[in-house]
Order: C-alpha cells, then structure tokens, then sequence
C-alpha cells in the first residue's frame, strides 16, 4: 500500500527541527508568481431548510450535543433539516484565491472548517516548510487555492443558514474547476481537499458533467465517513464567533461559530509532532469561523464516492480525531474500498500527525508523497 512513498521518504530529511519560528522573514519560491485574485462565481443549486438559528453560545452548545448523539440523523435526533427548497436557487458569490503560476497541470485547494486558505501558505515567518503552495511551484504546478464562502476572502455577504451548505460549496469548486481550464490554462487539474475541503473535493470529482474531467484527487483529514464527527464537534467547544472575537468578526451573523480556545482548536487538529508556535499561529491568525448550514447540509448528503473515476489518495496523519477517532492505523481500508470506480487508491494512514497535517513536522514529507503519486499519474 505504502511502496510508492518509499523513495519519497528517502528523499527528504527523516527528522526537522523543533525550534520555534524565526523572527526573519523568508522570501517564498512562488512570491513572483502568485498573485490575490476575486472569482465571481454564479451557482445555481436546491437548498436545505435549516431550521434552528444561533443565538448565544447556550444555543451552541445545544447544537453540539444535537450533533453528537449516538442517534443524530435518526427519527429520534433529526437533523436541524425541515427539507429543500422547491427547485434551484441562484447565487452569485465573490471568491479570494491565491493564483499562482500560468498553467498546465494545476491544482486547486480546499480547505476544511475553522480553516481558511492560510492552511495552505502559512504566512508566518519562518513557515516556508509548511507552505503547501510554495512547494507545489517549485515542483512546477499552478495552485488556485480559495477560502471557501463565508470565510476571510470570500466572507460577503454569505448567509450561514441558507448559502454556506455543502451542495453549495461544492458547485463553487466544480466553477472553479472550469475557471483554472478557461483562465488559467489548464491542462490538467487536480483537487485537494482537507477535511470538509476533502468531501467538497470528492464531491466535485464525482460530477465529470459540472466540474470536467479531474486527474486527480488527493484527500487529507479525511476517511470517507462521519462516525468520528462528535469527538470534533464535542472537543471544538464551539462558541459564537463574532462575541469570541469583535475585532475579527463582529460584523459575522450569530450563526458562525469558532472554538472556544486554542485548547480546544488544538485538541482537534493537532497531535503527534508538531511545534506549539504553530498551533498558536493556528488558532490566531489561520482559523476562521465556519456557518451553521455546513455540518448539517454534508450529513445529509450522500457523497458518490463510487462515481470518482480518477485516481486517488488518501493521505492521513495517524492521530486524527474527527476522521479516525484518533487512530487511522487500519481504518484506510474501508476508505479505499467506497472509491470502486477510481482508477486506482493508494492510502497512508501513520504519519506522526493530527487533522492538520501541513502543520505538523511532517509536513514536507506528506507534500513530497503528494508529489511522487501525481507525478506517478502523469499529473
């Protein structure tokens, strides 16, 4: 399952350094070729209903426990779902991207929940080993990496009831496809997910009629299913964001939510080797809110994973709570087996990592086994 990382890991240093970030500033290998774009993107999908609000965190933490018992989505604990719309609804969204290099194969990034595209290029000094994008450039791709709706860049005005849902998200990321083919040139694409960015992507790859052909998909904090959903939920500690931070996100409608704290925040993504200055950096700058419609849209919706036709990875940290419950060793296999009509999976499931696997230690040997397997599909 794990030979064709082997050279990978003979490549790249075994062991980093533990030292806090640096006080200088590095230059980025991509600094020339990236630039902040606006995408607007037009979609047009059914709704859900959701019909509960948020109005303090009393009613947040009564979502949580909504969402974690051991009947959630059952008669007996329904999701906070009343059902759909009657037909498509129109929306028009302004989406902040990186854009970085000029075509040919290019991948496109989609983070996960109390995430925002920073995961993906840490902008803290000394952070270049954790910045996926800039190794992406040297290894000669373009990147389009976004926040998703309703985050940072591409805040808006989203609703989080009624635009940020899953079905929503995932018709961006389909959009965003066809603009790396029709503006960015293209010529092949692959998507990378983490964590809810994971379903959004394989989602997306399901849809050849809406996203086009797909190369590729690489899906990390993720395994395919949402049994370990309530230890993330319950350990996030989520709060109202826009009272947990008036300077940041005041002007965020009560129904956003954010971690209590960067215990918490730390509790779910992070484990294994990895530097606390960058966990504080997580919680302080890279975290950002997450709507309300999000959780409950994707465990209604069932994901196709058996119509992806490209082939994936999956690419795991071995202590990830909310996908694994702690501990993937073994649990991958399932996941291989929900993509029957992948060209082929290959799975890594023991990384010295939590849920946030680009920040952790680790991080430039999961980048470079990222690499060797496109490569290996031609991408």
């Amino acid at each position: 399952m794990r030979s064709f990382i082997a050279s990978a890991l003979l490549s790249v240093l075994a062991a980093t350094a533990h030292a806090a970030p640096s006080n200088t500033t590095q230059a980025t290998a991509s600094d020339s070729s990236c630039r902040e774009v606006t995408i607007p993107v037009t979609v047009s999908v059914p709704r859900f209903i959701i019909n509960t609000t948020i109005a303090n965190d009393w009613d947040a933490v009564t979502l949580a426990l909504n969402l974690t018992q051991r009947d959630v989505n059952t008669t007996a604990d329904p999701l906070p779902i009343s059902g759909k719309t009657s037909g498509p609804v129109n929306s028009t969204y302004q989406i902040g991207a990186t854009v970085c290099g000029s075509g040919g194969p290019t991948l496109v990034l989609t983070h996960g929940i109390i995430e925002s595209k920073l995961y993906w290029r840490p902008n803290f000094p000394g952070s270049l080993k954790y910045s996926f994008v800039d190794a992406a450039v040297a290894q000669g791709y373009s990147v389009l990496s976004y926040d998703r709706i309703g985050v940072a860049s591409s805040a808006g005005t989203v609703d989080p009831l009624t635009d940020a849902q899953f079905q929503v998200e995932t018709a961006v990321l389909s959009a965003l496809t066809q603009y790396a083919r029709n503006s960015m040139g293209a010529t092949q694409v692959a998507l990378i997910g983490h964590s809810y960015g994971s379903y959004i992507s394989a989602a997306a790859a399901s849809d050849v009629e809406a996203s086009g052909a797909i190369d590729a998909v690489v899906l990390t904090g993720f395994s395919g299913t949402v049994q370990y959903f309530a230890p993330f939920v319950a350990g996030a500690a989520l709060r109202v964001a826009r009272t947990q931070n008036a300077t940041r996100w005041g002007n965020l409608a009560s129904s956003y939510l954010m971690s209590a704290d960067r215990f918490a925040l730390a509790y779910v993504y992070f484990a294994g080797d990895f530097n606390r200055t960058v966990a504080d950096w997580t919680f302080e700058v890279e975290a950002e809110p997450f709507a309300l419609g999000e959780l409950p849209s994707l465990l209604d919706t069932p994901v196709a994973f058996d119509q992806v036709t490209a082939p994936v990875l999956v690419l795991q940290g071995r202590h990830d709570v909310s996908a694994c419950g702690g501990d993937c060793v073994g649990l991958l296999n399932a996941t291989a087996a929900l993509f029957t009509s992948s060209k082929g999976v290959q799975t890594v499931d023991d990384l010295p990592a939590g849920h946030d696997l680009n920040l952790h230690e680790v991080a430039p040997q999961a980048f470079q086994m990222v690499f060797d397997f496109l490569k290996a599909q031609g991408v």
